[in-house]
């Protein structure tokens, strides 16, 4: 066990943890009290994060460069969404507002939901951090969770006053990854 990539994966896991934890609660807005939905994601997400720190604790796998390099990946969009979100913050998860504005900068202009996209390279990162297959549950599960919060927040804009334009920019922008043409129109 090499105990300084294994310290070095953890801080690095723990940096991100806590930037999404803050933006939880400093970044996302709510149109009342925290959905049920979102409540479950972040207690799922908590209980799976302290899974992988004691799994961790077994020492980092030999694969531990990828996960720094999915962890600053997933920190990179992280930050470039918040900052493009800035003065329009979203909605927490499972929210049931009606959208009135529709973001399509920064991070926006290739993905529709960057902020997923990170958690889910940071959950991919916890994977490629440890040992063995039990390591693939929590990208799996968190993965399912965020498609099904991304569908329900695309239904949404289907079927709010934005519906044309949420059309338009499906067409250009990915889910979760960017179209190969959008990259090349930069």
């Amino acid at each position: 066990m090499n105990i300084l990539s294994t310290v070095i994966t953890g801080i690095a896991a723990v940096s991100c943890f806590a930037a999404f934890s803050w933006g939880v609660s400093k970044h996302f807005r709510s149109t009342g009290a925290m959905p049920l939905g979102m409540k479950v994601t972040s207690l799922l997400s908590l209980a799976l994060f302290v899974a992988f720190l004691l799994h961790l604790t077994q020492g980092a796998s030999t694969f531990w460069l990828i996960s720094l390099g999915l962890f600053i990946a997933s920190a990179a969009v992280f930050a470039a969404a918040v900052a493009a979100s800035r003065l329009t913050p979203p909605t927490l998860a499972f929210d049931t507002d009606a959208p009135n504005f529709l973001l399509q900068h920064g991070p926006y202009r290739y993905v529709r939901h960057p902020f997923y996209l990170a958690y889910i390279l940071f959950w991919l990162g916890t994977a490629v951090a440890v040992h063995g297959l039990l390591g693939w549950i929590a990208p799996v599960l968190m993965t399912a969770l965020y498609i099904e919060a991304a569908s329900r927040e695309e239904r949404k804009f289907a079927n709010s006053e934005l519906a044309g334009a949420y059309n338009a920019y499906r067409a250009r922008a990915g889910m979760f990854w960017p179209r190969p043409l959008a990259l090349l129109a930069g």
